[in-house]
């Protein structure tokens, strides 16, 4: 298939093969802003659309995740955080797995995920992973306000300056996990197994990252293993932000996170935009 491109909307329109390696059009991206706005709208309205209890899914979620391991992690286990109690502790980093895994599955279906959009009319494929982002922020957003409850009600939560960096570190997370999911969703075209695959990935690295768990308890020969994730570093930077709990995150462990996630969305955009214009070939 062809790539169809117009430098602007008065340039007659060129049709030039696609080449194998290829940068987003940012400027395509931009002149399609109304289609991406238009997905965003269709994606919240259709999650809530002939729901019981709409919205309120998005604070079930982590209300039962926090509930099964306060009582097997909190309760029985007894895995030490501090003077932080363990439902707050879970949950001031399920939240931001919540969000980087939830833009991951949806950037990565976002292709196979259209299909029916896709095979009718052109436009830049891009703008469907990219929608995507909104609908898992809006979920982070409503989480985030369940945690600061918990953290009224515990006395924990005191305003500081410290929820200056919740943007960087929104950005990052973000990023890295929009890149992981344009790869994925690129070898989604040619693989469907690849959703199996994702689902085991993420389940593993669900448990090689301090969530339910501080990184504290690992042995500290064994922490530089657990600090090339570069979600452990954001992590802890999080509960640094919520918790007040430890020290100021390092400035070369978030540094490693931006870098690995800027060349991760990048390779991820690359790929996914070679491959985009033969899903429907191949579909």
């Amino acid at each position: 298939m062809n790539i169809i491109r117009r430098e602007n909307e008065f340039a007659p329109i060129e049709i030039a093969p696609p080449s194998f390696l290829e940068f987003p059009r940012f400027r395509e991206l931009w002149e399609y802003k109304g289609l991406l706005f238009f997905l965003i709208r269709r994606d919240i309205k259709l999650r809530f659309q002939q729901t019981v209890i709409g919205f309120l899914w998005i604070i079930l979620q982590p209300l039962i995740q926090m509930s099964i391991f306060y009582v097997f992690l909190g309760v029985l286990v007894k895995v030490p955080t501090g003077n932080v109690p363990y439902h707050i502790f879970f949950l001031s980093a399920f939240i931001v797995w919540q969000l980087f895994s939830q833009i991951i599955n949806l950037s990565a279906l976002s292709l196979v995920g259209n299909i029916g959009i896709i095979i009718k009319c052109y436009f830049p494929r891009m703008v469907l992973p990219l929608s995507t982002v909104v609908s898992a922020l809006i979920d982070f957003g409503i989480s985030f306000l369940l945690l600061l409850l918990f953290l009224l009600i515990d006395n924990i939560y005191s305003l500081s300056f410290r929820y200056l960096l919740i943007p960087v570190l929104l950005v990052i997370t973000t990023v890295f996990a929009s890149g992981v999911g344009l790869l994925f969703g690129a070898m989604m075209v040619l693989f469907r197994d690849m959703k199996n695959l994702l689902g085991f990935i993420l389940q593993i690295w669900m448990y090689l990252t301090p969530i339910m768990y501080p990184i504290s308890i690992v042995p500290e020969k064994y922490q530089i293993i657990f600090y090339l994730n570069p979600l452990t570093a954001l992590v802890d930077a999080y509960r640094w932000v919520f918790l007040r709990q430890g020290n100021l995150p390092r400035f070369d462990h978030l540094l490693i996170s931006l870098v690995v996630a800027t060349v991760l969305w990048f390779s991820g955009a690359i790929v996914f935009r070679s491959m985009e214009n033969k899903i429907a070939d191949v579909m």
